[in-house]
């Protein structure tokens, strides 16, 4: 690679990590801000709120990086033709494969970066993740007895002690179930004992009442007790995780051994194998991209009155082959012999994008050089 291709890899490199950072931190701190309500509830320090939100990052770095690619790749070529960098490299006798081929090379970059992070790094994070989220909502149990506030082990389910002691004895306690649609539950009593047997954690209310309310909130059903007793584990989760998430697992090892993932009935065999395509299709998406600005810029030419629709073109193709990738995810996952279709809208638009290049470098009427110095002359 000569100075002018590296110079021309650097002006795409630049606005990469601008646009990557940008873009990585404002979708990284709107999926980051709802855990954060998990750490405050379950009384965690700010420590564990910053482990989650690194956690949290690759994920987000996947679901990004193809668009900051694309958008640096876009800026970076604008840039070069408009203030006629271009001009100045083909006159210093650089052959139009020399200035197509740091593009191809930084869409590579991207593509291994964003392989990496698909079938190893983000299953590996997001099941740290997941894992250490379980944890802190098991820890609960421990923190209820000690602390006085309003917890929330699991969605929709909100427990509250005004006063207890070491040994689990409690004065005044309130439950509130609404994880059902059809209807909520409201415990209130007086007393309580808490203790933790073989089975799981019991707890027994004493001079209490129960309320029970339908969706329309019409009606109201109240039943009062004077003895009650239930699993608390039906509120928390205990014991190790058994339902392992499809973003969790290994793209190649689910491919592998489809046959040994969903039998715990939380997930299809077919929602792992959909993830898994998912996980593989991702990095073409960015190699997609980068063509297709590429492309886009070579195939228009120069123009005198600038590159808007030129831009607006770029961007509503990459939008139509990110949506089309995102769409087929469900359809795969309804019947897995369909896998195929997620890789073809980026397939499709990279052996378009290197048809427009190849035409643009033969045909010379319509190459950049021509239409750009006869705009020179002109002047």
């Amino acid at each position: 690679m000569n100075i002018f291709e590296r110079y021309i890899l650097v002006q795409q490199i630049k606005p990469f990590i601008f646009f990557s950072f940008v873009l990585v931190g404002i979708i990284w701190l709107i999926q980051a801000l709802p855990r954060l309500d998990d750490v405050i509830s379950n009384g965690q320090s700010g420590l564990i709120f910053l482990d989650i939100a690194i956690l949290i990052l690759p994920q987000v770095m996947l679901l990004v990086l193809p668009i900051a690619a694309f958008s640096s790749t876009l800026y970076a070529i604008h840039k070069l033709i408009t203030e006629s960098e271009l001009i100045i490299f083909m006159n210093a006798g650089l052959p139009n494969i020399k200035l197509i081929r740091p593009v191809i090379f930084f869409g590579g970059l991207v593509f291994i970066l964003l392989f990496f992070l698909s079938i190893y790094l983000v299953p590996m994070t997001q099941h740290k993740l997941r894992t250490k989220i379980f944890e802190i909502r098991q820890e609960f149990s421990n923190k209820l007895i000690k602390d006085q506030q309003f917890f929330h082990p699991v969605k929709g389910v909100t427990i509250y002690i005004r006063e207890a002691s070491d040994l689990g004895e409690i004065r005044g306690i309130f439950i509130m179930d609404a994880r059902r649609e059809d209807q909520t539950l409201t415990y209130s009593a007086k007393e309580a004992i808490m203790n933790r047997s073989q089975d799981g954690l019991m707890l027994v209310m004493q001079n209490g009442l129960l309320q029970v309310t339908d969706s329309s909130q019409s009606a109201l059903t109240t039943l009062k007790f004077n003895r009650m007793g239930f699993e608390l584990d039906n509120f928390i989760p205990t014991g190790p995780r058994k339902n392992i998430a499809p973003v969790e697992t290994l793209p190649l090892k689910v491919l592998r051994n489809a046959s040994n993932y969903g039998s715990n009935g939380s997930y299809h065999q077919n929602e792992y194998i959909s993830e898994a395509h998912v996980k593989l299709a991702a990095p073409l998406g960015a190699l997609a991209l980068t063509l297709l600005a590429l492309s886009i810029f070579l195939i228009s030419g120069f123009n005198r009155r600038g590159y808007f629709s030129t831009i607006l073109t770029a961007i509503m193709l990459a939008i139509l082959v990110q949506s089309l990738t995102s769409a087929f995810r469900t359809t795969v996952a309804n019947d897995v012999s369909l896998y195929w279709i997620l890789y073809t809208p980026s397939i499709i638009c990279i052996f378009v994008s290197m048809l427009m290049i190849v035409f643009s470098m033969k045909i010379k009427s319509t190459s950049l050089l021509d239409k750009e110095m006869s705009y020179v002359d002109d002047q």
